[in-house]
This record gives C-alpha cells, structure tokens and sequence, in this order.
C-alpha cells in the first residue's frame, strides 16, 4: 500500500513538476474582465488565432480581430449560422472584409466559445464574444496559459470542426446572406 500510495505522488508531483509554468485564470461578467483578457490576447498575437464561438458583435473585440488581421495574422473563425444570421452579429462584417470563416453545417448549433492564441493560450467557457456578454449577462471565462496538454486537446479540437464544416457551404451561406460591408479595415 506505501509503494502505490508513493508512486502516486511521484506522479503527481511529475505532473504539475510539467506544467509548473501553466497559469489558469478565471473572470466572471457581467464585467469587462472576459472582454479585456481576449482583446489582450488578440493584441499580443503574432501569427494565428483559431475562434469557435456561438455569436460575435463585441464591437472593441471585432476592432481587436480587424487590428489583428491588418498586421497579417492569421485568423479562422468557425461560428453557428442562426447567430451568424442575427442583424447584430459582425460575422458577415468580418467575412466581406476577407476573413477565414465557416458558418457550422454539421451540428445542430455551434455553441462552441474557445479560442486559441499563437499556441500559447486559450480561452473558453460560457463568454458570447457579444456586448451583452460584458455588460448584462451572467457569465464566465477561463484563460490557459502555457498549458500545453490543455492547448493540444482545444487545437486537435477545433481543427477537427474546421475540417467537418465546409468552406464551399459556407460561401453559399454568405452568398445567400450577403449585406452590403463597405467598412475599411
């Protein structure tokens, strides 16, 4: 009993020896914590953000994501059409402006809220990217940072969802639900 009762430290100890560096953090709403904490990542990213999230029209979040897409990095979104089609959602906004977005075809909805950053950290929970999010509704959000096992598990994730939903059917989509964007970035 000693000997399993030792080796389950041991383990223990080896697995948080391993993610020694690996912060989590969590924020509550209604607050601007969720929104600040994803535009600060959004700001610091270099080379890839991959969203999946049920509704977008956070107005200083889509500022972030446009901000970040002129300084050329890489930005997918994969969202639900129902909210995708919302008179409020920015998701046909960002799409005429050249963004990489698929609109769900898969599932029921896609009420996915995660995102990944440069491979360094990843945010989920209940959080909407929308206004009411940060100023009205009940929410939460969690933040991974360096946390590579946890990292690994939401990439492996949305890359399976990317795969799942096509890009041709989500052309259609916007070909179907296309509103005149003249915005500059």
């Amino acid at each position: 009993m000693r000997i399993s009762k030792f080796i389950l430290y041991f383990v223990s100890f080896l697995y948080l020896s391993s993610n020694a560096n690996a912060l989590e953090y969590v924020f509550f709403s209604p607050s601007t914590d969720c929104e600040n904490e994803i535009i600060r990542l959004i700001n610091q990213s270099q080379n890839k953000i991959d969203i999946a999230v049920y509704a977008i029209n956070n107005d200083n979040i889509i500022t972030a994501l446009k901000q970040a897409y002129t300084r050329g990095v890489k930005i997918r979104i994969l969202t639900d059409r129902l909210q995708a089609s919302n008179k409020s959602s920015k998701v046909k906004e960002l799409y005429a402006l050249g963004f990489d977005i698929k609109i769900n075809s898969q599932y029921k909805i896609e009420h996915n809220k995660f995102a990944l950053f440069d491979n360094k950290y990843v945010s989920s929970g209940s959080y909407n990217w929308t206004n009411p999010a940060t100023s009205a509704n009940s929410e939460n959000c969690i933040f991974f940072e360096d946390n590579q096992p946890i990292i690994q598990a939401y990439q492996k994730h949305f890359d399976q969802l990317w795969q799942l939903n096509n890009k041709a059917k989500s052309d259609e989509w916007f070909a179907r639900h296309q509103t005149n964007h003249k915005e500059k970035i």
